[in-house]
């Protein structure tokens, strides 16, 4: 969910309906006091919004016009991530996976060139028939995208490449700790951060604890940062007024989120943040622009099936 600042005041949330189709919702009034349903074109599950676009499971959508419209994507790829180019006008850049004619799927890259998306190939040599692609830098320097890469045996790793305009190249990540598996879920330009979960490789879900990356906004390059160790993972993360905020769901299937603090004397440390008591309920995705205005949105379960769960950031 998030506030589109081109042509629309209201935050939104997306999210899907018991038969798979792409369910909407967007605020009234000026601190969203109330939510509305909204018809939007069927995409499936939308994974993240960035500026006037959403990449989802079946495409992607632009905001035009006061309207949500479909716009078409080669080659059919599960987008995971938009991001808009700051410097050249009119062009956006998506990353996601797409299938192979092995049936797996193997990590893709679009760009939008004002008209249309393009695919950009990306060497096998560098993403494989089991990646997947998760997020996206555009900066003076090229262009950074941020996966997984999984194996068999060794689980799944984080990889880092840069686009130069011209051609691919890797970029070093930090390995795993030896017997551990590492996944990627979502990346914030503004929060410079890359977040997701670490678990002893093939282990259940009750054993992963978040993990988050530095993401440098020059180089491209990954830092793993010192977090507290709960039991649980992260999917997503925004900033609000240069704060970089991160939620998840623990392993008990509760809300989950954290917000970086800062000491007055240069020193940083992620702190875990109280939430309400609710049982059965995760995080998928955060986003707004400046409280109160900055909503975490995902699901909860209970008698009567799933419901969607709305929760507003109050620091």
């Amino acid at each position: 969910m998030a506030t589109i600042p081109e042509g629309s005041a209201n935050a939104w949330a997306f999210g899907v309906r018991r038969d798979g189709s792409t369910y909407a919702m967007r605020s009234i009034g000026e601190f969203a006091d109330q939510w509305a349903p909204v018809d939007v074109p069927d995409v499936g599950r939308v994974h993240a919004l960035r500026h006037v676009w959403a990449a989802a499971e079946k495409g992607s959508l632009r905001w035009a016009d006061g309207k949500w419209l479909r716009v078409p994507v080669p080659g059919r790829p599960v987008l995971r991530a938009i991001e808009t180019d700051p410097v050249v006008e009119n062009t956006a850049w998506a990353v996601g996976a797409e299938q192979t004619s092995t049936s797996r799927q193997r990590g893709a890259v679009r760009k939008w060139d004002g008209t249309h998306w393009r695919v950009v190939p990306v060497p096998p040599a560098l993403v494989d028939d089991s990646s997947e692609l998760t997020g996206a830098l555009v900066s003076t320097d090229g262009v950074f995208v941020y996966g997984i890469d999984h194996d068999r045996h060794r689980g799944g790793r984080v990889i880092a490449l840069r686009f130069d305009g011209t051609s691919w190249s890797a970029l070093p990540a930090p390995p795993p700790r030896p017997g551990y598996e590492e996944h990627v879920t979502s990346h914030d330009s503004s929060a410079s951060r890359l977040v997701g979960w670490t678990a002893p490789v093939g282990a259940s879900p009750q054993l992963r604890v978040p993990l988050i990356y530095h993401v440098d906004s020059t180089t491209g390059l990954l830092t793993k940062e010192d977090i507290p160790r709960v039991a649980g993972w992260l999917t997503a993360v925004t900033t609000e007024y240069g704060t970089p905020l991160v939620v998840g769901s623990t392993a008990s299937q509760r809300p989950l989120a954290m917000h970086l603090r800062y000491d007055g004397e240069g020193r940083t440390s992620w702190t875990v943040d109280e939430m309400p008591d609710i049982r059965n309920g995760q995080l998928l995705a955060v986003g707004g622009t400046i409280v109160p205005n900055i909503w975490a949105v995902g699901s909860t379960r209970g008698h009567h099936g799933e419901r969607p769960l709305m929760l507003r950031y109050s620091p």
